[in-house]
């Protein structure tokens, strides 16, 4: 079954699963999405038991089983499991999801596992991925590029408002062809659009564009050298892309791309690989491999500070040159 069919038949039926174990397949795991998900169907009362967190990766095997095997007097829980990928040579892990994924209760299950690693667990647990219907297990595919028809529908299931000014600029936005949403995409512009007012958007287009990283190669190139510490390569297209956009564009850009890395590298030194993975979205491919080991969290908390206090300085009117300060004191840091 396809995400925003499950999501159609969870908001006719209000309540979330008809199955005992929910698992969501996909390529890559949408942390954001699910965060949102699971606040929204807590909020609406529709997990039909109480909503109870306990994370895969992070969460002892033995006290993670431990809680699904048993009730506090009779009260069941929803427990959502979070991604429950594992490595082959994870054998507690394996062990763990092989009775997860013919759990029979009490309670109600859900999880995330990527397409391709998961795929042999499923099989080996005798779970059709192609439909989905076999034992107590609900399949649920998330699509990794989605169509304009699928992201209204995930609009309309979380009960978001757009109005017809808004939904213009959306439109626009997703006309450039070389756009792609995921399902962190979606909950960002979602983000967004509460944000903007109803009257002049025109001005929003290229500013979200670049929020969800539908940006231009040149932009890429500017994060990509930003966190590899190379000035030179970096000043040479920032010379040639700073006119470009305006102020407000360039604090978002980089706003955006300080908050992700600073839960990366939290993420990383807790070794919390896959959190790390999920929230990397947009960042150069070697930072999450590599370079972040070269940016400390206080560092990344100042950058962030830094960008805050001259959002509002040049919302009121100053012409300080504080990118051209930012960028210095983040290469001169960086020696």
């Amino acid at each position: 079954m396809k995400l925003t069919e499950f999501l159609e038949q969870t908001k006719q039926k209000k309540s979330f699963q008809t199955k005992q174990v929910t698992c969501f397949i996909g390529n890559d795991y949408p942390y954001l999405f699910f965060t949102k998900l699971f606040s929204f169907l807590d909020k609406k009362q529709w997990l039909q038991s109480g909503y109870k967190v306990l994370n895969f990766e992070s969460t002892e095997k033995k006290e993670l089983q431990s809680s699904l095997s048993q009730t506090f007097l009779g009260n069941t829980s929803f427990y959502w499991l979070s991604n429950a990928t594992v490595k082959s040579t994870d054998k507690k892990g394996t062990k763990l999801l092989q009775f997860i994924t013919k759990y029979n209760g009490p309670h109600l299950v859900a999880f995330y596992l990527d397409k391709t690693k998961g795929s042999k667990f499923l099989k080996n647990s005798n779970i059709n991925i192609s439909n989905g219907d076999i034992s107590n297990v609900d399949i649920i595919e998330i699509d990794d590029d989605l169509n304009l028809t699928s992201i209204k529908k995930i609009f309309n299931f979380f009960e978001f408002k757009i109005t017809n000014n808004k939904l213009e600029l959306f439109n626009k936005i997703f006309s450039d062809k070389s756009s792609h949403f995921n399902l962190d995409q979606v909950c960002i512009l979602m983000q967004y659009f509460d944000l903007i007012g109803s009257k002049n958007t025109d001005e929003f287009v290229s500013y979200l564009s670049g929020i969800i990283n539908q940006t231009s190669p040149s932009l890429n190139l500017l994060g990509k050298y930003f966190f590899e510490n190379k000035p030179k390569q970096f000043f040479d297209v920032w010379s040639k892309t700073e006119k470009d956009y305006p102020d407000i564009f360039w604090i978002s850009f980089w706003a955006e791309k300080i908050y992700r890395a600073y839960f990366v590298v939290k993420f990383l030194k807790d070794k919390q690989e896959s959190k790390a993975r999920s929230l990397s979205f947009g960042l150069p491919y070697m930072f999450l491999k590599r370079d972040w080991k070269s940016f400390s969290l206080n560092m990344l908390s100042n950058y962030h500070d830094f960008l805050y206090t001259n959002d509002f300085k040049i919302k009121t009117g100053s012409k300080f040159c504080f990118l051209d300060l930012f960028y210095l004191n983040h290469f001169n840091q960086s020696k």
